[in-house]
């Protein structure tokens, strides 16, 4: 694992219609290595090393759930909505940062009232999201503006990387920047001259795969790799039948989600992969969420497509937690089935003759 890369773009401030920092570091970290740099109409990164071959897309999208600014009230506290899927206990209390149209990251904590001052009755209700604020120490409206804070700036958590433990990686929005460092790293070292690779970080996939749909539509892919992440139940007090992923046991292969399944010779050759690069591969499902591979596996006429997953406990929320066993195993798997693809290989995927 290059942590170093994973940090920065974990570190950013990336919700979803507002991915620029992590474009910006992408196109730095790749702009070497790739033979070109485009980018779609909603501004997901596109790099393409080759000019040969089947062309083959490896995708982490790059937003983050966060919020936005609707309101500044007179005393200088900031109303908000949430942008992607969150639980309204998971957000008290915590350090956010609110990015203005300058780039600059103002602090603040989504407020709460304190508990002296709750009846009891209240103490057992969830706050609604629409009864939080974010303070970030101003005395009035005024003094909010006058630091650059204005309605529809981004509000994502504060950055708070960190490595725990023997193989523990815990920060924010580890949902989905470990898939964009998987695919930076696997983009900068696969070198496969029988097959076009596309390093893809696609925008909006927390509020609908949008940039799923707009670079399938630009690349035309023939196979296509979504690396993101999934629900880990190896906590207390979670259905261990429903949500079988464990740190540390390897990555998973998304069997289906909400809307996509993987093509079955292409969940054949990641097994095969995952044999022969010696890496732990757990296997999982999701009824009421979608990965990228949603819109990929449908645009344009289709194609083959597989998503590999990587367990992370907390997701959707200010610290997630992965293990560098899995993210080391995920990238041993993906270089070893991106150097088997070939013209031959990629047709077979599909032909359903």
């Amino acid at each position: 694992m290059n942590t170093e890369l994973l940090k920065t773009l974990c570190d950013a401030s990336a919700v979803s219609g507002d991915e620029h920092e992590v474009r910006q570091m992408l196109t730095q970290q790749l702009k070497s290595h790739a033979d070109e740099i485009d980018f779609d109409g909603l501004g997901s990164f596109i790099a393409r090393k080759g000019s040969q071959g089947p062309k083959i897309a490896v995708v982490g999208h790059m937003d983050e759930v966060g919020f936005m600014v609707t309101h500044i009230s007179e005393q200088g506290f900031i109303r908000f909505d949430t942008i992607g899927g969150w639980w309204s206990q998971s957000m008290l209390n915590h350090r956010v940062n609110v990015r203005t149209r300058g780039g600059e990251k103002i602090p603040g904590v989504i407020g709460s009232i304190a508990p002296h001052a709750l009846s009891e009755k209240q103490k057992q209700q969830p706050l609604a999201f629409d009864e939080m604020f974010i303070d970030i120490g101003a005395n009035s409206r005024d003094e909010v503006l006058q630091r650059g804070i204005d309605i529809g700036d981004f509000v994502s958590p504060e950055a708070n990387f960190a490595l725990w433990g023997e193989d523990k990686v815990v920060g924010k929005a580890l949902d989905n920047r470990v898939g964009c460092a998987l695919m930076a790293e696997l983009f900068a070292t696969v070198d496969n001259p029988a097959i076009t690779l596309y390093g893809v970080g696609s925008v909006e996939e927390e509020v609908g795969l949008r940039g799923a749909q707009t670079s399938a539509e630009k690349i035309k892919p023939d196979v296509v790799i979504v690396l993101d992440t999934a629900v880990a139940g190896d906590v207390p007090g979670i259905d261990s039948v429903k949500y079988p992923l464990k740190l540390g046991n390897g990555p998973a292969m998304m069997l289906f989600d909400k809307r996509y399944f993987p093509n079955q010779k292409l969940v054949k050759a990641v097994k095969e992969s995952a044999a022969r690069s010696e890496a732990p591969l757990q296997c999982c499902t999701m009824k009421t969420g979608a990965t990228d591979g949603g819109r990929y596996n449908v645009m344009g006429g289709g194609r083959p497509v597989v998503a590999l997953c990587l367990p992370t406990r907390y997701l959707h929320a200010n610290s997630g937690m992965i293990s560098t066993k899995d993210y080391d195993a995920a990238l041993a798997l993906v270089r070893d089935l991106l150097l088997s693809l070939d013209a031959d290989s990629v047709r077979a995927l599909a032909d359903f003759h």
